[in-house]
C-alpha cells in the first residue's frame, strides 16, 4: 500500500526538485533524474550525497576538500564517508539532526534492495539542501543519538530486509519525544516490517490506521492489521481487535467474538481487556449477567493499574453494588488511586464526598482541594461547586471574591447556572 503511495509521491517530488534545481544548480538538475529509475544505482545516490556534503562544506568556508577529493582510487562511497568523518563537527552545526542521520545512513549502504524507500530519504536531503540550508539548526546532543546503532539498523532494514530492524526504525521515527518524529517515515518502516509478518509492526499499523496517523483513518484496514497481529499472539492487538468487535468499528458488532479476544488479552494481563470484561458481565452483553464475574474483572483490572477500573471499583464500594457490602474506606482508596492518575471524575467525586460528609466526616478543606484539582483539569461542575462553597457554605466564611472568580470560570465554560448567579452577585 504505502510503497505505491511513496513511489507516486517521489515522482512528484523529483519533478518539483528538477524545476527548483534548474535555476540553482545545473549538476543537480541533470542528475536528480537518476532517482527516477526503477532500479536505482547506489553509486548514483552516493554521488548526489557527495555533492550535497561538499556544497555544505563550501558554504561553511571549508577550503581543504582536496584531502579527500584528490584520492581518485577511492570509491564515491568512501569519499562521502571520509568527508563526513573529516568535517563531522562542521556538518553537525550545519545540518538538522534528521538530515544528518539520513546522510550517514545512506552513505554507509553497501548494497541496495529497497530503492523506493532510500530514494525517499535522499529526496528529503536534497529538498532540505535547496530549500532550508540557510536556516539555523540546533546543535546535536550526543546523548540523544547513537550513530552506529541507527546506521546498522538502516543497513539491516534495507540490505538484509530484516523485519525486526525495519520495525525498530519505525519505532525510532515514531518517538514523539525526539526531534526525529516523522510519522510518515514510521509508517513506511512499519509497513515493510508488517509485510514480513512482524506482529509488533502490524499492531502499530493498526493504531496508525485507526487513529489516522500519517494517513487517513481506515477502520477496516486497522481491523485487518489487528487481526493479523492477534493471531500471532500479540496481546494488545487482541484487545484492540476485541474493542472493534465490541464497538462495531470496521466490522459488525459481535459480542461473542469480542469476549473471545478480551478473554485472550486478559489472560495475557492486558488490564483494559479485564475492565471491558467487567462491563460485558455487568451488562450481560452476549452473556448472562454475572455480578460476581463483573466485580472480579473490575478488581483485577484495577489492581493491574487501569485507571478506569480503579474509578469504577471505587464507585462499586461506595454504593455497595455487584454483591459488595458498602465500604466507604475502600471506595475512597480506589478513588484516590484513580486520582493519582489524574482521573478528572475521581477528582470531582472526592471533592463531593468530602465536602458533603459522605465519608462520615465532613472535611471542607479536602473537598475544596479535590474540586480545585478537577477544575484545573477543566471540569465545569467543579468550578460551579467551588463557587457555591465560597458563596454560601455554612462551614466557611463567605468569600465573594473567590465565589465570583469560580462562578466566572464556570460561566465562561458554559454553565448557565453559574452565569445567572454571577449576575446576581455583581448586582449586590
Amino acid at each position: 500500500m504505502y510503497e505505491q503511495i511513496l513511489a507516486k509521491r517521489n515522482k512528484e517530488r523529483i519533478i518539483s526538485l528538477q524545476n527548483l534545481t534548474q535555476t540553482q544548480d545545473q549538476w543537480f538538475a541533470q542528475n536528480i533524474k537518476l532517482l527516477t529509475f526503477a532500479e536505482v544505482n547506489l553509486t548514483a545516490l552516493q554521488k548526489i550525497l557527495y555533492q550535497v556534503v561538499r556544497g555544505l562544506l563550501k558554504e561553511q568556508q571549508q577550503r581543504h576538500l582536496q584531502i579527500v577529493h584528490t584520492v581518485q582510487s577511492q570509491s564515491i562511497q568512501e569519499n562521502v564517508l571520509t568527508l563526513l568523518a573529516e568535517y563531522d563537527d562542521v556538518l553537525r552545526d550545519a545540518i538538522p539532526q534528521p538530515i544528518y542521520i539520513l546522510i550517514w545512513q545512506i552513505s554507509s549502504l553497501e548494497k541496495l534492495k529497497n530503492s523506493i524507500e532510500v530514494v525517499d530519504d535522499v529526496l528529503d536531503i536534497v529538498e532540505w539542501y535547496f530549500r532550508h540550508q540557510d536556516e539555523q539548526v540546533a546543535a546535536l546532543d550526543e546523548e540523544d543519538l547513537d550513530h552506529e546503532l541507527i546506521i546498522d539498523l538502516y543497513k539491516e532494514a534495507v540490505e538484509e530486509q530484516d523485519g525486526d530492524a525495519q520495525y525498530q526504525l519505525g519505532e525510532y521515527y515514531n518517538s514523539r519525544e525526539g526531534k526525529h518524529f516523522q510519522p510518515e517515515k514510521s509508517l513506511k518502516w512499519f509497513e515493510l516490517a508488517a509485510a514480513q509478518g512482524n506482529a509488533d509492526a502490524q499492531y502499530m499499523l493498526g493504531n496508525f490506521c485507526f487513529g489516522g496517523i500519517g494517513m487517513e483513518e481506515n477502520y477496516s484496514l486497522a481491523f485487518s492489521y489487528y487481526e493479523k497481529a492477534a493471531l500471532q499472539g500479540h496481546a494488545d492487538a487482541a484487545n484492540n481487535l476485541a474493542d472493534m468487535y465490541f464497538n462495531g468499528e470496521g466490522v459488525a458488532t459481535n459480542y461473542t467474538l469480542a469476549k473471545k479476544w478480551f478473554d485472550y488479552a486478559a489472560q495475557k494481563n492486558v488490564a483494559e481487556a479485564m475492565f471491558t470484561l467487567g462491563i460485558i458481565y455487568e451488562q450481560g452483553l452476549g452473556v448472562e449477567v454475572d455480578e460476581k464475574e463483573a466485580f472480579n474483572a473490575y478488581k483485577k483490572s484495577a489492581e493491574a493499574g487501569y485507571v478506569e477500573a480503579q474509578y469504577r471499583l471505587g464507585g462499586i464500594y461506595l454504593e455497595g453494588r455487584l454483591g459488595q457490602a458498602k465500604d466507604v474506606n475502600r471506595g475512597l482508596f480506589w478513588y484516590e488511586r484513580a486520582a493519582e492518575q489524574y482521573h478528572v471524575d475521581a477528582f470531582y467525586d472526592l471533592g463531593y464526598i468530602w465536602s458533603n460528609g459522605l465519608a462520615g466526616i465532613r472535611n471542607l478543606e479536602k473537598g475544596i482541594h479535590w474540586f480545585k484539582q478537577a477544575a484545573l483539569q477543566g471540569d465545569v461542575e467543579a468550578k460551579l461547586q467551588l463557587g457555591h462553597i465560597f458563596n454560601k457554605d455554612t462551614g466557611l466564611d463567605r468569600n465573594l471574591k473567590e465565589a465570583i472568580k469560580w462562578y466566572g470560570l464556570a460561566a465562561d465554560a458554559g454553565s448557565e447556572e453559574a452565569a445567572k448567579i454571577l449576575q446576581e452577585l455583581k448586582g449586590l
